[in-house]
């Protein structure tokens, strides 16, 4: 990604670090007994499992394993695809914090967009493809209008994209990324992780019982709210 403008001040990525910091401690708090009541349920589920119903997470395993294999036997076809979604994240990235969009490239192995706008939020465009998985939340809003039976196919489907992610991940994060060097390196990781974590909470709290993503986002508004509230008392 490229950008005319100039870094922000040390002192502005230390407060944006504090506050991150926050937040990630946040979003853990919410993550941690999510994840455990979703394996309690499995491990309840496991012993005299109803062969006509299958946990989510058994179809999202299984959606996830399918891109590591796709991208190990057939990596030079879909080079193609980890660089063009790479490049598209950095676009929707910029159009959600109202960004100007000047071009867009992407070849098999290399790609560039240029942006321009309010500097005070290029980090998150720049570090977006590394912890912002485009497909998955789409996928998941979907899955809210679609009847039960097609349940395991979209869970499939989005446990498909979260491969992606994860492959993207695995091979595009490093210090040699120039994203990630235009921003001090503890600042880089330090809002990845964070955002992983939001990403892990909207995934999870989307698949408590009877709920889906809108209900995420609510809880994780009331919950937020609910700890705002309580320092200021």
């Amino acid at each position: 990604m490229q950008n005319n403008h100039s870094e922000l001040t040390k002192t502005t990525y230390l407060l944006v670090g504090i506050l991150l910091v926050l937040l990630g401690l946040f979003f853990f708090s919410e993550v941690w007994p999510s994840l455990m009541g979703h394996v309690k349920r499995f491990f309840k589920w496991l012993p005299a499992h109803d062969k006509g119903y299958y946990p989510w997470i058994i179809w999202f395993a299984i959606g996830t394993a399918v891109f590591p294999l796709m991208n190990r036997y057939l990596k030079k076809n879909i080079e193609m695809v980890k660089t063009f979604t790479h490049e598209l994240t950095h676009i929707v990235a910029a159009f959600l914090t109202f960004r100007r969009i000047h071009s867009f490239h992407a070849e098999e192995k290399s790609g560039v967009v240029t942006t321009s706008g309010n500097d005070k939020y290029r980090f998150m465009v720049s570090l977006a493809p590394y912890c912002f998985p485009i497909y998955t939340f789409p996928l998941l809003a979907l899955r809210c209008i679609v009847s039960a039976p097609l349940f395991h196919i979209m869970d499939i489907l989005i446990g498909f994209t979260a491969g992606l992610h994860i492959t993207c991940f695995k091979e595009q994060t490093g210090n040699h990324q120039p994203d990630i060097q235009n921003h001090p390196f503890w600042f880089s990781y330090l809002y990845i992780v964070v955002v992983l974590l939001f990403d892990l909470c909207l995934v999870l709290l989307s698949y408590e019982p009877s709920s889906n993503i809108f209900y995420a986002f609510k809880t994780l508004g009331i919950d937020l709210w609910k700890d705002l509230t309580f320092f200021w008392k």
